[in-house]
């Protein structure tokens, strides 16, 4: 008899420890976040992609594409030229991840030089063309590649440090190269108005000048990548930037909104287009309620 109610107590102790248990694992994903805003310009030339995050899969590859570009204010159509710019990307994305053994560089390269013609083969007003910057990452599994035309940037966060990984394809560039060779002093290279000045963006036609990342680089739990235009850059200080990523209170939603209003705040007299794209790798917890007993 006590045997019986023995057992049938500790079935029932049982039933009410599973209730209240929760079956966890971790999976890896990917999280992809963007926003955007026109500051107080009259047209929103900025043009922003992510593609959906996910969990990875461990049968077959999985990618995540984001890209900002930046139009050009001061050429016509900037804004046509990166949403074009952003469409053919997309595009070929999509058709790239059913091709078998792709290799992402070469797809970044070929990729940059046919938008390029097609941006410089638009039509032209009062001879001027059209010219977007453009920066963008492809993410495989944890593997991330980027390329970068113009002067948007690509910044890694990993912990409290963060890192940009593209040069500003400006003037500057040219003018640091003259001071690495003795030709002019630092002071001189500074004093040039003309330093952020493009030397390279989609629709200069016969682009040469790209950087794209030939090896991988490997992501752990935790990375973020951040793509941004100059709206963010030219306004708010790299230590401000981390700040906002680093915030553990808000979700990567938020700290994408705040980036982009806080740049529209703090420069309220010539603010740009401004846009952000962020993507972070996480060990995610799947947690499940067992049936009951």
């Amino acid at each position: 008899m006590f045997g019986k109610k023995k057992r049938e107590a500790e079935r029932e102790t049982m039933r009410l420890l599973q209730q209240d248990s929760r079956v966890v694992r971790k999976i890896p994903e990917i999280i992809a976040v963007c926003d955007s805003a026109e500051g107080n310009r009259k047209y929103q030339q900025d043009e922003v992609y992510v593609s959906p995050g996910g969990k990875l899969a461990g049968n077959h590859k999985t990618y995540t594409l984001a890209v900002v570009c930046d139009g050009m204010g001061g050429m016509a159509d900037g804004g046509l030229a990166s949403r074009t710019a952003i469409n053919m990307l997309v595009q070929g994305f999509e058709r790239m991840k059913g091709e078998p053994n792709i290799h992402i560089p070469t797809f970044f390269k070929e990729g940059i030089k046919v938008m390029d013609r097609k941006i410089y083969e638009f039509p032209k007003k009062d001879g001027k063309g059209s010219g977007t910057t453009m920066v963008a990452a492809i993410v495989e599994d944890n593997r991330l590649y980027w390329a970068s035309v113009g002067d948007s940037r690509i910044y890694i966060l990993r912990g409290n440090v963060m890192k940009q990984i593209t040069r500003d394809h400006n003037y500057e560039l040219r003018l640091q190269e003259m001071v690495n060779r003795g030709q002019m002093s630092q002071e001189e290279a500074q004093a040039q108005r003309q330093k952020e000045a493009l030397i390279s963006f989609l629709g200069i036609g016969n682009v040469r000048l790209m950087d794209v990342s030939e090896q991988p680089f490997e992501l752990q739990f935790g990375d973020v990548v951040l793509l941004c235009s100059d709206g963010v850059t030219k306004t708010l200080e790299d230590y401000q930037i981390r700040d906002i990523l680093v915030n553990d209170a808000k979700s990567m939603e938020e700290k994408a909104k705040i980036l982009v209003d806080a740049a529209i705040r703090y420069n309220t007299h010539s603010q740009d287009n401004t846009s952000v794209a962020i993507l972070q790798y996480v060990n995610a917890e799947i947690t499940r309620k067992p049936k009951k007993v």
